[in-house]
């Protein structure tokens, strides 16, 4: 769920691209590379990771995650990887339910 909020909140079109990057990522919080299927997940642990290397602290203790510091090509790259998870999720919970329904036919 965490991941599909994350791909409706990156093209929703609404806010500007490092809003929507903050927000989608902020979504992503809690999970881990474990959580994903074993061929991507070193994809999941550059998503995962982004929002620490665009992390900044201000002098008053807030923190600030300023996706306007990631180039194009990175934003690009994120968003293709955000999406080619939530499809890799998608393609690896099908054949789980493939297999279910063909154990029950049996």
């Amino acid at each position: 769920m965490r991941l599909q909020l994350a791909v409706k909140l990156l093209v929703s079109g609404k806010d500007q691209r490092e809003v929507r990057m903050d927000e989608a990522t902020s979504a992503l919080k809690g999970l881990i590379p474990g959580f994903f299927p074993a061929a991507m997940r070193e994809r999941a642990e550059r998503v995962l990771g982004v929002r620490e290397r665009v992390r900044r602290e201000s002098d008053s203790n807030v923190v600030l995650f300023r996706f306007d510091l990631l180039k194009p090509k990175e934003c690009a790259a994120l968003t293709q990887d955000i999406l080619s998870l939530y499809e890799a999720c998608i393609f690896d919970m099908s054949k789980e339910v493939k297999e279910i329904v063909r154990f029950n036919d049996e």
